[in-house]
């Protein structure tokens, strides 16, 4: 198989200046300078001239790196003063030896980056990167709105890439809205391929999403603001801050006394794994009753034309053609089914034993009973 890397930075917050989108052009004949967007695209071996986690820190806000090899990195660049990377350090996977690398935040002069980094052993199927970061993008905005579902997806798959998890250590703190992802939660679980069972298993005890608070809760709010902060606000809007919404809306929080945090019981990894080990036992259980129950009623319908079935494979094989034969083999095995489930093998045995005397000579059709079962 070819190598394929994929490489994607997009800038959210502003704009590269020409001298920004000439410096990253300058990487690789391969990209065409753009104010928002830089593609890199690798079949044949080669890669990147800088570390792509300089390069972000440098002149993007996200970055998506695929390989085929099993390599997925998700990151994320955000003002230094909008996040915490000790919180989002909660989310990264306790080994019995050290932590791994899964996800983790650190800072970058005036920068806070969060690097998702999950590398799959036996590599991945081909899949073109074009549009993935595109779908995903929005989670860097859910991560500043204190949104840390994706990281707690990110920590549930570094659990099952990790080799030597610490299965007493306890789960990191339990965002709300599990149960319900976004369409952006939904695409990261599918291009990072995260455990459903695992997922399906944690939401258990999450808790719905807040509502929007109401116009008159941010009245009272604001009210309370000190003047002189309030002016500061202004001013600071005036100047055009980027994001500033978000840190007024966090202090406007403080002042109502939001409830911050979660309130669940901190399960265990190995309580996690074991739980949904139950649950895969469980549904594989209620996939073979509910394939059970098709088949008992599949027989039962035939049950209701059985004469008919054994005049239709008479005039299949009549036909004597290959493939009237495969039909004609295919509906005695549903008939051979029916005796089973009725006790009437004998009956059965009976039917065939005329049919292998009547059609002895057809050699194709004996063929096929004997590859059946049904001669020997």
């Amino acid at each position: 198989m070819s190598e394929y890397q994929y490489c994607e930075f997009q800038a959210i917050d502003r704009p590269l200046t020409g001298e920004e989108q000439e410096a990253v052009a300058s990487l690789s004949s391969r990209v065409d300078p753009h104010p928002r967007r830089a593609v890199f695209t690798y079949s044949f071996g080669g890669g990147l001239r800088r570390p792509a986690e300089d390069l972000l820190a440098e002149y993007y806000d996200a970055m998506l790196y695929l390989a085929n090899w099993g390599s997925r990195r998700l990151m994320f660049r955000y003002p230094k003063a909008l996040v915490d990377p000790e919180q989002i350090g909660q989310y990264n996977v306790a080994m019995t030896d050290y932590p791994s690398d899964a996800v983790r935040a650190y800072t970058q002069d005036e920068h806070a980056i969060l690097d998702i980094q999950l590398d799959e052993e036996e590599g991945l199927d081909w899949i073109e990167g074009e549009g993935w970061l595109d779908s995903l993008v929005e989670l860097r905005d859910a991560i500043l709105q204190g949104d840390y579902r994706l990281l707690y997806l990110a920590w549930l798959k570094g659990l099952t890439l990790a080799y030597a998890v610490d299965q007493s250590a306890l789960e990191p703190p339990l965002p709300p809205g599990l149960r319900a992802l976004t369409p952006a939660l939904e695409r990261f679980v599918e291009l990072f391929d995260v455990d459903e069972d695992l997922i399906q298993v944690a939401a258990e005890r999450s808790s719905d999403l807040a509502g929007e608070v109401s116009d008159d809760d941010l009245r009272r709010a604001i009210a309370q603001l000190p003047l002189e902060e309030r002016d500061a606000f202004l001013l600071r809007l005036a100047q055009g801050e980027p994001h500033l919404s978000l840190a007024l809306n966090r202090r406007l929080g403080t002042l109502s006394g939001a409830p911050q945090g979660d309130t669940a019981a901190r399960r265990t990894v190995g309580e996690l794994f074991a739980t949904a080990e139950a649950l895969r036992e469980r549904q594989c259980k209620e996939r073979a009753a509910q394939a059970e129950a098709n088949r008992i009623a599949e027989l039962k319908a035939l049950a209701q034309r059985e004469d008919e079935a054994w005049r239709e494979v008479d005039t299949l094989i009549q036909q004597s053609q290959a493939k009237a034969y495969d039909e004609a083999v295919g509906l005695l095995k549903k008939l051979k089914h029916l005796a089973e489930y009725q006790n009437r093998q004998s009956a059965f045995e009976e039917h065939v034993s005329h049919i292998r005397d009547q059609y002895s000579r057809r050699q194709g059709l004996m063929r096929r009973l004997r590859e059946a079962g049904l001669h020997t």
